[in-house]
């Protein structure tokens, strides 16, 4: 995008200079031919310009920010070790989990579609990590175990929750979880898009 905006930015210079140039230079013909020139610059500028704005727009609705990395390694007894470490500053934290399942959630402020067109991305926190198992019966069978990622509630979003329905700039506030396998040794990273909270997964390199 930032070449798009380069081009965009170099053919309005050449079509203002070709217009300063039609203004400042002699002869009528030379004139009516450089205001020819840019007007067709100037209509590149346009198509590039509206290039652009659809470009930032698609990353905007689209696009996808790093939150963490997260390494699992299993031990016995259905327990599992994460390290998760920030992507943006942020204490490394390394916590035991039960499942077979980790999720990582927290709180999601979305703005009004004109917002985030405009390049406002969704205010996020994530709060906690967790685990869990996939058979409903297993995790009936035994108490859930939860870490903070942050201390207390996070009163940005919990002040948005409440006012939500008197500020116009705001879609939506709600919590977002997402969750994936243990898998020994593998890496996962989350990130946070418009709508939420997304896990992908990268599993290791294993040699025989």
């Amino acid at each position: 995008m930032v070449w798009l905006a380069a081009a965009t930015v170099v053919v309005w210079m050449i079509s203002l200079g070709l217009i300063a140039g039609a203004v400042r230079g002699p002869g009528v013909v030379r004139r009516i031919r450089r205001l020819i020139a840019a007007a067709v610059w100037a209509a590149l500028g346009l198509l590039l310009g509206g290039l652009l704005i659809l470009v930032h727009a698609f990353h905007a609705f689209t696009g996808d920010t790093l939150v963490a990395q997260v390494t699992v390694q299993p031990l016995a007894s259905g327990e599992a070790e994460l390290a998760y470490r920030p992507a943006l500053g942020g204490q490394p934290q390394t916590v035991r989990i039960r499942g077979d399942q980790w999720a990582v959630s927290g709180g999601i402020i979305k703005w009004h579609p004109w917002l985030t067109a405009a390049g406002l991305t969704s205010y996020h926190k994530p709060m906690r990590i967790s685990g869990q198992f996939s058979s409903l019966e297993r995790q009936r069978a035994q108490p859930p175990t939860v870490h903070a990622l942050e201390p207390g509630t996070d009163a940005v979003w919990e002040c948005a929750y409440r006012l939500s329905r008197y500020l116009p700039v705001i879609d939506a506030v709600y919590g977002s979880s997402a969750y994936a396998y243990v898998n020994p040794r593998d890496t996962y990273n989350v990130y946070v898009t418009p709508s939420g909270y997304a896990i992908k997964h990268f599993p290791s390199q294993r040699t025989n």
